[in-house]
This record gives C-alpha cells, structure tokens and sequence, in this order.
C-alpha cells in the first residue's frame, strides 16, 4: 500500500503547512472588499499583488505593473490551454478592476517612452503619502525614480480608461454609474466598453443606459451590428 502523501511533499498535494511562510493582507480586503469581487481575474490578481509585495518590504511599497505582468505563478494561474499570450489580457482585465474598485491605486510615472505604470495597495497611508506628493509637499519615493534621473518623475493617479472616458464625454461619475462600469469590466472586453462610449457619444445619446445596450447588442449580435 502506497504511504501518506506528507505535509511536506510540495504544493502538488495541496497542503499548506504551518512551516511556511505567512503574507499579511488587510483585514479590509476581507471584510469590505471579497464580499465584492465576482471576476476571478480580479481575485487572482489581487492576491498576487499582496504575495509580490511581501517580497519586497509590504503594502507600503510601490509596485511595477511590469512585475506583475511577468509574475511567473501568476501567469501559470491565469493561463489558457492554447493560448501562450492569454495570461496578459486576463491580468490586465484584472488590474482594471482592482483599479476600479479601488483595492489598487494606479500611478502614471514620467513621460513619453519613460513613462512607467505603478500601483500601490490602496491604504490610508499610502493615499496620504501620494496625496503629500501630488502637492510637492514630499519628493515621490525613490523607488519610483529612473535610475539615472536627476530631477524626481512626474506622477499622476489614474483611473481605468472606461472611467475617464465617461467622466471626459457623459458626465459625473457617481458612485452608482461606477459600480455599473465595474461590473461592466467584469462581464465585457475593455475595449468594448471604451468604443461604446465613443459610439454613444456619436449618436449624441450620452447616457450608461445607452452604453449598456450597445454591449448588450455586441454580445448578442457580434460589433458588426448596429449599437441599438
């Protein structure tokens, strides 16, 4: 008869053991947050986040969108069967929410073909030191810094796309609408939502109602429909 599988045999049989190391998540992200989360894309993501920045120092730390993009678990977490380049479409889907949500703060670093994409845990402490850099009480972290710069990085917190291109061409973004472009995210491609509103916009019918069935008209009919 084949012996026990042992605790200590590997993730392969699925036990986690008391020897191993430990991450800290905020309560929050329990309690206000999961409740909320319906895309397993966000989830994943998300976690891989608070386990990338245990790496380096805690949720205090800045993170590059890059490291997570070539996270190696993350991406086997989110592969596709056949498709080699679906893990980057799924994590991006997944920043987007977490971003959208607000679980994660998305900060625009430099310029031109310097410019970088950060985040950083949405956390009291950390809107507060981003907050004392947008106004230059403080210089931004070093961490943020090309390595050969002089002068500190120019830095600006960013919503998801479909956020700023309602709030640019429909209107105030309230806390309604945004929970409709959230679960939009979750259901429809990012660039979907995006175009529906550049249609929308056309038609002159600036309203989500609209937007929403456009996307319902897409899904249903394919993009080579009508929008309504």
């Amino acid at each position: 008869m084949p012996s026990p599988r042992s605790a200590s045999s590997g993730p392969a049989g699925g036990i986690l053991v008391s020897v191993d190391r430990t991450i800290a998540i905020p309560a929050a992200f329990f309690t206000d947050v999961l409740p909320e989360i319906t895309a397993i894309e966000e989830l994943q993501v998300t976690l891989a986040v608070f386990r990338l920045l245990a790496d380096i120092g805690g949720v205090e730390q800045p993170i590059p969108e890059r490291a997570i993009l070539r996270d190696r678990l993350l991406r086997l977490a989110m592969r596709v069967e056949g498709s080699p380049r679906e893990p980057d479409r799924r994590i991006a889907k997944g920043l987007d929410l977490a971003a959208a949500r607000g679980t994660l703060l998305r900060l625009d670093v430099g310029a031109g073909r310097r410019a970088t994409v950060w985040y950083y845990v949405n956390t009291v402490e950390n809107r507060s030191t981003l907050a004392a850099v947008e106004r230059g009480a403080i210089a931004p972290p070093q961490a943020l810094w090309a390595e050969d710069a002089d002068t500190p990085p120019e830095i600006h917190i960013e919503r998801p796309n479909a956020f700023r291109l309602y709030e640019q061409n429909i209107g105030a973004l309230t806390p309604l609408i945004a929970d409709q472009i959230i679960r939009a995210i979750e259901e429809y491609p990012a660039d979907w939502i995006e175009d529906a509103i550049v249609e929308a916009v056309s038609y002159n019918r600036r309203s989500w109602r609209y937007i929403t069935r456009i996307l319902e008209s897409w899904q249903t009919n394919g993009r080579g429909e009508p929008g309504a």
